[in-house]
């Protein structure tokens, strides 16, 4: 009787990595790989020559002068202090009347618990 010899699964494994290695390696370095990595790279200038373009283009507008005065208005009052001011007494506000609001939860719970002694 003859045994048949178990296969050597990890050697096929071993095989199997070292042929996907190759297969990408094959992959990566071929014309088709290098032309798409040329097409990403000019694509990418272009992108950015385009961005820049635009952001040019935005400077000069009326929207882009709009933008900057607002901005340049907006450091002025920072400075100045009063968009500090401005914020604070918001926050106030709005902490105040959450503050109030969790008050009244507070007195509607403890209003309608039982009296113990009663």
């Amino acid at each position: 009787m003859t045994e048949n010899p178990q296969p050597d699964l990890a050697a096929q494994f071993r095989e199997l990595g070292q042929n996907l290695k190759s297969m990408f390696e094959s992959a990566w370095e071929s014309e088709e790989a290098h032309q798409l990595k040329e097409e990403l790279k000019d694509g990418f200038v272009e992108l950015g020559s385009a961005a820049e373009q635009a952001v040019a283009d935005f400077k000069v507008s009326e929207a882009g002068r709009n933008l900057k005065s607002e901005a340049e208005d907006l450091k002025a009052r920072f400075e100045s202090g009063e968009l500090e001011a401005k914020t604070r007494q918001e926050i106030s506000k709005a902490l105040h009347t959450i503050n109030t609001e969790l008050q009244k939860v507070i007195d509607s719970f403890t209003s309608s618990k039982p009296d113990p002694e009663a």
